[in-house]
């Protein structure tokens, strides 16, 4: 073989060897923004689960609340009991969410746990002496404004919802 031949197939080969360096790097940048794009719609459909997730949980709530406001109506209180202490296990549930994602959320939990918690204070004196006091009136205000809070909450998550579409 003569030496021109040689040299023109080491200058072919290293044309191709470059040539195939150069799409290895378009691949593999290729794959890294395939990469990212799938990442990012993980995110965003994590997020999207995350607050239909909230949502859900949020309209639980609003069903005990008025399940309560009914037992109590009715004199239930074992029922109405039971249903105040799934609903702060709820809410407390919602708060460690709500603050774990940075979620905007204004309901005062704190003030509205403890408002629970005094309604689930009387109903179990009211089924240990059956002479205690429930004031139907305030204990189903009270309730009224945690549902108007979860109500305005929902309506927060949904414009949220909104503005990441």
């Amino acid at each position: 073989m003569s030496s021109e031949l040689v040299n023109w197939i080491s200058i072919i080969g290293s044309f191709l060897s470059l040539l195939g360096v150069i799409i290895a790097l378009v691949q593999i940048s290729k794959t890294r923004r395939a990469a990212e794009a799938a990442k990012d719609a993980a995110i965003q459909t994590q997020k999207a689960i995350s607050q239909n997730l909230l949502l859900s949980d949020v309209s639980i709530c609003l069903r005990n609340a008025e399940e309560i406001k009914s037992f109590v109506r009715i004199g239930k209180y074992e029922s109405a009991l039971i249903r105040v202490t799934d609903l702060i296990s709820q809410l407390i549930q919602i708060r460690e969410v709500l603050d774990s994602s940075n979620h905007p959320h204004q309901i005062q939990f704190d003030e509205r746990l403890s408002q629970l918690v005094i309604i689930r204070t009387d109903f179990e004196k009211k089924l240990t002496k059956s002479s205690a006091k429930i004031n139907v009136v305030q204990v189903n205000s009270q309730l009224s404004e945690i549902s108007d809070d979860l109500d305005k909450l929902i309506g927060k998550t949904k414009i949220t919802v909104k503005k990441d579409e």
